[in-house]
């Protein structure tokens, strides 16, 4: 594949596993915290995973930087909301508490992850 198309692709990987996380903490903490602290607190981790995958697009992917700028920050703000979430609930677990998690995972974690694998052998694939 040419070097532009993989370019592309890596771009659409990053936007989308940016829009994942910005959709987990405006989905799962809009009820904990009022719409605006959401809205902004969203906003802010979406730049802030977006200035690290610029740093770790300029790492080779072989190295600890590159890991460490690249999947700590999405693994962090996918994994805060999810415990927050779990945390602000004082009830014992019950058949809705099991199937929300188990929505959580499908909606949230197995998207992030599966498309980190993606873009790490793009990665892999453009050097």
């Amino acid at each position: 594949m040419e070097r532009r198309k993989l370019r592309v692709l890596r771009a659409l990987v990053n936007i989308s596993l940016i829009s994942v996380v910005f959709g987990a903490i405006l989905n799962l903490l809009s009820g904990i915290l009022g719409n605006y602290y959401v809205l902004i607190i969203g906003f802010l981790v979406a730049l802030i995973i977006f200035y690290c995958y610029r740093r770790a697009d300029s790492e080779a992917a072989s190295s600890t930087s590159y890991y460490l700028w690249r999947y700590l920050p999405t693994l962090l703000f996918i994994s805060m909301p999810i415990i927050t979430y779990w945390y602000s609930r004082d009830a014992q677990w019950a058949l809705a508490d099991i199937i929300s998690g188990v929505q959580i995972s499908c909606s949230f974690v197995l998207p992030v992850l599966c498309l980190l694998y993606v873009e790490r052998v793009l990665k892999n694939a453009q050097q």
